[in-house]
C-alpha cells in the first residue's frame, strides 16, 4: 500500500493540511481497517510525549508514504478551480443581468431593481436565517461548487478526502463560514461583473427612468425612492427631489439632469444593498473561518483514535531487546540461496524522516535498493534480490531499538548476498551497543561510514 518516499523534499505541511490528513486517515481506518503503521508510529515515538501531536506525525508519516497527501492537494487544487469556475460563471450572470435590465432604452426603476437585486435580498435573509438554531446551512451554491469538484477530482480516494474535509469543518463548527465564504464570494463577483456594465452602458447610451403603477399612489415611490436612496446619498450618490420622483410616474419626457440623477440612484442602490453588504458578509465569514480553522484541535476519544493511545503513549519504555532472536542456522556466508550479481547496492531500514536518503557520497555505480519502512517494501525488495548483489549495505537508525523483526530481515539479507555490511546512524551509546550485538549475532560486519565500506568494496573488485 505504501510507496517509497520521493527523493526531492516536500515542503512542510500548514495546520490546516496536517489535521485534514489525519483526518483523512482516520475515516479510512474506520472505513477499511488498521494500516501497516508500524514506522509511522517509530516516528511519532520520537516526537515529545504528546499524544495529540503524535497523532498528526504518524498521520503525516502514513499520507506521505502512500499517495492519500497526493490527493488531498489535488483535492484541494481542484476545489479552488470550482471555485473560480462558479465565481467566473457568477461574474458574466452579473454582466447579462445588468444589460438585461437596462434594456433598449426606457427603464421601469422598479423591475430593475427587482431584476438587480429581488433574488439576491432573497438569498441574502435565507444565509442569515441559517444561523439560527436547528436550520441547514447548505445552499445551491455550495451544493454546484461540490459538485463542480468532484466533476474536476476523480480517482482513488477523491470522495475520501471530500469526507475528510467536510468532517473536519463541521468538526471546528466552521462549516456554515465555509458556505457563506462560496455563496458570498458568488455574490460579490456577480456585483462585479453587474456595476461596471451599468457604468459602461449608462456612460455609452441614452436611457430614461420612470416609475410605472396602477394601484400605488405617486407618495408611495417617494417614500420608496427617499428610503433606498438615503444611505447611497450619504457616499455621494445624488436622487432626484420630491417633484422629480412624482413627474417620473407621467409619459412627459424629463430633463436630461433628471435622468442621469436616476442613472446614479440606482447604480448607488446596486454598490449599497448589493455590492457592500456581500462584501462585508464575505469578510465575515473568512475572519470567522479563519478563527474556526486556527482553533483545530486532536480529540484522541474520536473512533479510530481511540485505539492509537497505547500505542503512542505506552506506560512502559522498550530499553533494549526482550530476548535474544534465534540464532542465525549458519556461519556468515552460509546459505546463500542465489548466485550473486557483478553489483553493489544499499538499503535503508526504517530510517526517520529528518535522516536524508540517500547518502551522501554513493557512486554512480551504486544500486539504491530504497527505504523498507513496511512489509510491502520488503516484498518488493525480494524481488529486486532474486539476483542478489555482490555487495549489499544496510544502513539503519540506530536511535530505534532492534527488534525481533530487525534481526530476521537482516538473517535473510545475509542468506541472500555473501557481503553484507551495516551502518548505524545516530542513536544514544546504549542503541549503538544493542545493534552491535545482533549484528554480532547475524554475522554481519558494521562500518563507521560510507567510504569504510567502499574501500574494501573497490579493493574486491580489483581482486
Amino acid at each position: 500500500m505504501w510507496n517509497r518516499s520521493p527523493s526531492f523534499a516536500r515542503p512542510a505541511a500548514g495546520p490546516l493540511l496536517q489535521y485534514w490528513q489525519a483526518e483523512a486517515v482516520r475515516l479510512r481506518e474506520s472505513h477499511w481497517g488498521p494500516l501497516e503503521d508500524r514506522a509511522a508510529c517509530q516516528t511519532a515515538l520520537r516526537q515529545p510525549a504528546d499524544l495529540p501531536g503524535r497523532i498528526l506525525t504518524r498521520a503525516a508519516w502514513l499520507a506521505e508514504h502512500s499517495e492519500l497527501h497526493d490527493r488531498l492537494i489535488q483535492w484541494s487544487i481542484g476545489a479552488r478551480w470550482a471555485l473560480a469556475a462558479l465565481c467566473l460563471c457568477a461574474f458574466l450572470a452579473g454582466i447579462g443581468t445588468a444589460a438585461a435590465v437596462l434594456g433598449q432604452g426606457e427603464v421601469n426603476l422598479a423591475l430593475a431593481l427587482m431584476g438587480l437585486l429581488g433574488l439576491h435580498v432573497l438569498t441574502f435573509l435565507i444565509w442569515l436565517a441559517s444561523w439560527l438554531p436547528g436550520l441547514s446551512g447548505s445552499t445551491f451554491l455550495s451544493r454546484l461548487w461540490l459538485w463542480l469538484t468532484r466533476r474536476l477530482v476523480r480517482g482513488p480516494d477523491a470522495a475520501l478526502a471530500a469526507q475528510a474535509f467536510l468532517s473536519l469543518l463541521g468538526r471546528a463548527r466552521a462549516w456554515k463560514s465555509a458556505l457563506g465564504l462560496i455563496s458570498h464570494g458568488a455574490w460579490t463577483a456577480a456585483f462585479l461583473g453587474a456595476v461596471p456594465t451599468l457604468l459602461l452602458l449608462l456612460s455609452a447610451r441614452r436611457y430614461t427612468f420612470h416609475w410605472e403603477t396602477t394601484l400605488l399612489s405617486p407618495d408611495a415611490f417617494v417614500g420608496v425612492t427617499r428610503m433606498l436612496g438615503a444611505v447611497p446619498g450619504l457616499l455621494g450618490f445624488p436622487a432626484p427631489d420630491d417633484a422629480q420622483i412624482a413627474a417620473s410616474l407621467g409619459l412627459q419626457p424629463l430633463a436630461a439632469g433628471v435622468q442621469a440623477d436616476w442613472s446614479l440612484w440606482l447604480i448607488g442602490c446596486v454598490v449599497v444593498w448589493g455590492l457592500l453588504p456581500r462584501v462585508l458578509a464575505l469578510s465575515a465569514c473568512a475572519g470567522h473561518l479563519r478563527c474556526r480553522l486556527s482553533g483545530l484541535t486532536v480529540d484522541p476519544g474520536l473512533p479510530g483514535w481511540l485505539d492509537l493511545r497505547e500505542r503512542l503513549m505506552p506506560t512502559h519504555a522498550n530499553l533494549g531487546i526482550d530476548r535474544p532472536a534465534p540464532a542465525p542456522g549458519g556461519a556468515a556466508g552460509a546459505g546463500v540461496v542465489a548466485a550473486a550479481g557483478d553489483w553493489t547496492a544499499v538499503l535503508a531500514y526504517e530510517l526517520g524522516p529528518d535522516l536524508d536518503w540517500p547518502l551522501a557520497g554513493l557512486p554512480d555505480d551504486v544500486v539504491d535498493l530504497g527505504r523498507c519502512d513496511s512489509r510491502e517494501d520488503r516484498a518488493r525488495i525480494r524481488v529486486q534480490l532474486v539476483s542478489p548483489p555482490a555487495h549489499l549495505l544496510f544502513v539503519c537508525d540506530a536511535r530505534l531499538t532492534p527488534d525481533r523483526g530487525a534481526a530476521a530481515w537482516l538473517d535473510e539479507l545475509r542468506r541472500s548476498c555473501p557481503d553484507l555490511r551495516a551502518l548505524c546512524l545516530g542513536g544514544t551509546p546504549e542503541r549503538l551497543q544493542a545493534w552491535q550485538d545482533v549484528l554480532a549475532r547475524q554475522g554481519v560486519a558494521s562500518v563507521p561510514d560510507v567510504a569504510g565500506w567502499l574501500d574494501p568494496v573497490r579493493g574486491a573488485r580489483h581482486d
